[in-house]
């Protein structure tokens, strides 16, 4: 396969999994805010910083409030992670490899770029929220269905799987990194309520509440939702089940292309650290461990680009 093809599907995947996971995000800060006199005021601040674009937002709004959060988010053309943004990114890199793609996952892709584009054409009032942030997550979930149930497991098939568990891993490792003060052993005494109320934020960021809950019957504390969101291989969004995705893609495609890429030792490499749960074990900081395993995604994203001659679109 061309290096730019390539480039186009793992681009594809990777910007609308970010879509669907900021769209994830939003839509657990706005669960969160319901409850908070303040609407939730230092969790939007966090996630518009994450999104790299906080000085755009700093040179429109004087301050933060519900509202203007939520559209900057949604539908500011300047905000290079918004969601309008990331969908028409995904759209573009789709067209370009559209002979590659089942019409139903051409489709399901189209549909969500037009569905966006509708429901984001005016500022988004915020009883309105819910549904648009649903739709959104609907056609990710519609384009993941028409992928797994349509297309050929070949070459295409592994770009695309790679791109969405790389970006997968990064997301969940991101907002750990955001929150891990609430990952420290003592955070159920120092955070009380509060500190309860940032983990449902983050399990509920990551799709994560309700299975959490029905493994740990409500129990709550910072080494269960710790070992649940890095090592548990059931969970979709777990560190550890990425990188096993990460990992039977990249060696589909040694295979398939009769090569030893250093990718996949990279990638069986971090696996082997995520076999054993071990974040209660006092040797492990979660701060530092989660902060080098972001490192460690991003380096092996780049040596997939090296590998096989990607160059980000």
């Amino acid at each position: 396969m061309l290096g730019r093809h390539a480039d186009s599907l793992f681009w594809m995947a990777r910007y609308l999994e970010r879509s669907e996971n900021n769209a994830r995000r939003i839509q657990a800060a706005f669960h969160y805010a319901l409850s908070r006199e303040d609407d939730g005021r230092e969790e939007w601040k966090t996630i518009i910083s994450e999104s790299g674009s906080e000085v755009v937002f700093r040179d429109k709004y004087s301050q933060i409030t519900l509202t203007d959060a939520v559209n900057f988010l949604l539908r500011d053309r300047d905000n290079v992670n918004s969601i309008i943004t990331l969908i028409y990114k995904a759209r573009q890199n789709g067209r370009s490899v559209r002979a590659n793609l089942t019409q139903e996952v051409w489709l399901s892709l189209n549909e969500s770029w037009i569905a966006c584009e509708t429901a984001l054409k005016r500022p988004v009032k915020i009883r309105d929220l819910p549904g648009v942030l649903e739709g959104i997550i609907k056609g990710s979930s519609l384009f993941r269905g028409a992928l797994y149930g349509t297309m050929l497991h070949n070459d295409i098939f592994n770009f695309l799987r790679l791109g969405t568990y790389i970006e997968r891993a990064d997301n969940t490792l991101r907002i750990m990194n955001s929150k891990h003060h609430q990952l420290l052993p003592t955070a159920r005494v120092i955070g009380g309520n509060e500190g309860q109320s940032q983990w449902e934020v983050m399990l509920r960021s990551l799709a994560a509440w309700r299975s959490f809950n029905w493994l740990r019957k409500g129990q709550l504390d910072p080494a269960s939702v710790a070992n649940f969101l890095i090592f548990d291989a059931r969970m979709p969004r777990s560190i550890n089940f990425c990188y096993r995705e990460i990992k039977s893609n990249l060696g589909d495609l040694s295979n398939y292309y009769c090569s030893n890429y250093i990718s996949y030792q990279m990638a069986c490499e971090l696996l082997e650290t995520l076999n054993v749960p071990n974040v209660g074990n006092k040797k492990i900081k979660p701060s530092e461990f989660i902060s080098t395993h972001i490192v460690k995604n991003n380096e092996v994203g780049r040596t997939i680009s090296t590998d096989f001659n990607l160059c980000k679109s």
